[in-house]
């Protein structure tokens, strides 16, 4: 109760006291902030009773005065019994309406009611907090781990990346800068654009029929999480791709799938048939009436990285992404953010997300790194481990990078991956803590010593007696030491990191127990993730049955276990007609491979002959390149073997029947393609005539 009804009250108390003895007469209202009380005649309680509830309601504005002011409201029941008590009923009702009432009623509301609900509340919120907690302690380290993936969708856009690296100044120096004409690279691709249509001319021509003018919405650029989009992108929907949620599981992740409506199945029928026909013009032609279609998108982008022009392949990936966004769940966003999204690897749908992912994060973004790893933390498709400490350190995220490859959670994804303990050092030691990530180098480095080995050997330096002359044991151990000699070298290639790479090898004791051996087999995510970087050496470490079973290059090697939503309905030519182009192009890359695995392996190797014949070495020197290589000689041997079984299907079989081809433009050498299509266009004239 305020000050001034409390006032109110000790007034009428006085009032009604002195009617009794003073005849009915008018008396003249009172000002209600006076504190004065008049002597003169009341009127009847009713009217006092209804002006006290007034000034009541008037004074809920001076409850904030004093501390004193709350000490009287709760005696003040105590004394005003009596005049509580002879109050009307619609008194009772603005009581119960306003709480302020100074019955005894209310008092005891107050000091019987109120405190049991206190208390029962005070009992469910210690019962609940105690069940909260007990969850919690079980999923800690999960929860956690959601915490640490989650992706500022503001770090996925590129230029906002290079902002925050290199300021605001290399963005305008960016855009003052013409973009560079595509190098046609040799007079057999200018002899090849003459034939066909170019891929930046067609898209242009695209873009000038794409609609209403001006491009694309200003807000529908802008609201897209995964890139920026461009006002010159044709106008156009998505086609019918769209997001719907699988599944919202007890931990709070919740699971989401790109899906296709009947539209987008006919339009993903026709690109397999053009595939099938080996024509690079008629991918142009469906990707010019379906410029959103995420497989034509990627199969285009390739085609132009093969002609060497990485500005229109680039912008047909950011268009691939844009329309992936423009397609997500209205709640993905939000999961994103919290690192509770998940994709299902085994959806072809949501394969091509990641495949599209993948190529775009090869401009060093990390939080797409950190995106792909976020969806599917469990089984890592992609096999992100193997690089995300590089893309951590290079975007400057070494303390993000070091609590999420912690989190207990993470640790059985990577565990003693070498790159990942590394890292850990070179993130520590570039943070600041410079003694701490100087013990863990020293740990890694004596674990791995080939590792580092290998490293130096890519830097230049001389390795110290600790490394030198270590190599790896098994396969997997190989495969692991070139991915990170050769991918993370222009980390250590400072003087700063030299010199500290260099003390703290020659720190080591050369009798050192290393690692026990990884006797593991290389995973299908490991095997997926060298098949994608495109690297020919790497590539010939996979093993046979890997790469055997690559037959396309928008979707390499799919799980066993896929999941398929629905059949295109493409129709192929028959198997005479049509040669096995995409299982060439595998076995070209493997023969790429093998190449540059004899060359480093013996110089004098020339598989072409182009420079004459080389003298040959004495057995003595090949084993002892064998033996200094570390690979067995029954490796050797079988890689002998498969490299001339590769020479006799790619290089035999095109010049004496012609039954096999590569897919010029789309996977495989633009240039074999042409030599393929026109041995095979001589022959079908021969036939004619």
């Amino acid at each position: 109760m305020s000050s001034r009804a409390l006032r109110k009250a000790q007034r009428e108390r006085e009032e009604l006291a002195q009617s009794e003895k003073q005849d009915d007469k008018p008396i003249a209202e009172e000002d209600e902030d006076d504190e004065a009380i008049a002597p003169t005649k009341l009127p009847p309680p009713k009217a006092s009773a209804f002006a006290l509830l007034g000034d009541e309601d008037e004074g809920d504005d001076d409850e904030d005065e004093s501390a004193e002011v709350g000490g009287v409201a709760v005696s003040a029941p105590q004394e005003l019994t009596t005049a509580a008590s002879s109050t009307s009923k619609p008194k009772r009702k603005k009581k119960k309406k306003g709480g302020k009432g100074g019955g005894h009623d209310g008092g005891a509301l107050k000091s019987n009611g109120v405190d049991d609900i206190d208390e029962a509340l005070k009992q469910l919120s210690t019962s609940g907090h105690g069940t909260g907690e007990t969850i919690a302690g079980a999923d800690a380290s999960a929860n956690e781990a959601c915490k640490l993936l989650a992706i500022d969708t503001s770090h996925l856009h590129a230029q906002n990346e290079m902002r925050r690296l290199f300021g605001r100044a290399a963005l305008e120096q960016q855009d003052d800068e013409d973009p560079a004409a595509p190098n046609p690279g040799g007079n057999r691709r200018q002899q090849r654009r003459g034939q066909q249509m170019g891929l930046a001319q067609a898209l242009r021509g695209q873009r000038a029929q794409g609609g209403r003018a001006g491009g694309l919405s200003a807000l529908g650029l802008r609201r897209n999480i995964f890139v920026q989009g461009k006002e010159d992108w044709p106008v156009s929907t998505s086609g019918g791709l769209g997001m719907e949620i699988v599944e919202k599981r007890k931990d709070g992740t919740v699971e989401y799938r790109f899906v296709h409506n009947g539209a987008y199945q006919d339009v993903q029928s026709q690109f397999e048939s053009c595939v099938a026909s080996m024509d690079p013009n008629r991918l142009v032609v469906l990707l010019q009436h379906n410029p959103y279609h995420i497989s034509t998108l990627l199969q285009v982008s390739e085609i132009a990285k093969q002609e060497r022009d990485h500005t229109t392949s680039g912008d047909l990936l950011e268009r691939a992404l844009f329309s992936f966004g423009r397609a997500v769940h209205s709640t993905f966003s939000k999961s994103l953010t919290e690192g509770k999204a998940r994709l299902d690897f085994r959806r072809p749908e949501n394969r091509e997300f990641w495949l599209a992912s993948w190529r775009y994060m090869q401009n060093l973004i990390y939080e797409w790194a950190k995106l792909l790893l976020s969806l599917s933390p469990d089984t890592d498709p992609y096999a992100i481990w193997l690089v995300l400490d590089q893309f951590a350190i290079r975007s400057q995220q070494s303390l993000d990078y070091l609590n999420i490859s912690r989190n207990k959670t993470l640790q059985g994804a990577h565990d003693d991956m070498p790159n990942v303990l590394l890292s850990q050092g070179l993130a520590e030691y570039r943070g600041g803590n410079k003694s701490k990530g100087k013990q863990a180098l020293f740990t890694a480095i004596g674990r791995f010593p080939w590792v580092v080995a290998r490293l130096m050997q890519e830097l230049n330096l001389q390795p110290p007696p600790g490394v030198w002359g270590k190599e790896p044991r098994t396969d997997r151990e190989k495969l692991h030491t070139d991915l990170y000699a050769t991918r993370a070298k222009d980390l250590w290639n400072t003087p700063e990191f030299s010199a500290l790479l260099t003390e703290i090898a020659s720190a080591l004791p050369p009798d050192t127990p290393s690692a026990d051996p990884d006797t593991a087999e290389i995973a299908l995510n490991e095997a997926r993730h060298v098949l994608l970087s495109d690297q020919p050496a790497l590539i010939a470490l996979i093993p046979r049955a890997y790469t055997s079973q690559l037959t396309s290059s928008s979707d390499p090697l799919p799980p066993p276990e896929s999941i398929a939503s629905y059949q295109t309905s493409a129709v192929t030519p028959s198997r005479q007609a049509q040669p096995d182009f995409t299982s060439a192009t595998s076995n070209l890359r493997e023969l790429q491979g093998l190449y540059t695995f004899f060359a480093d392996l013996f110089p004098w190797f020339n598989p072409s002959g182009a420079e004459g014949a080389t003298p040959q070495p004495s057995e003595e020197e090949i084993e002892r390149r064998i033996q200094a290589s570390g690979v067995s000689e029954d490796v050797i041997v079988e890689r002998t073997q498969r490299m001339m079984e590769l020479q006799r299907q790619l290089i035999g079989d095109v010049h004496e029947d012609g039954d096999d081809g590569f897919p010029g433009g789309l996977v495989g050498d633009v240039e074999a393609a042409n030599q393929i299509r026109q041995r095979q266009a001589m022959m079908q004239d021969d036939d004619s005539d």
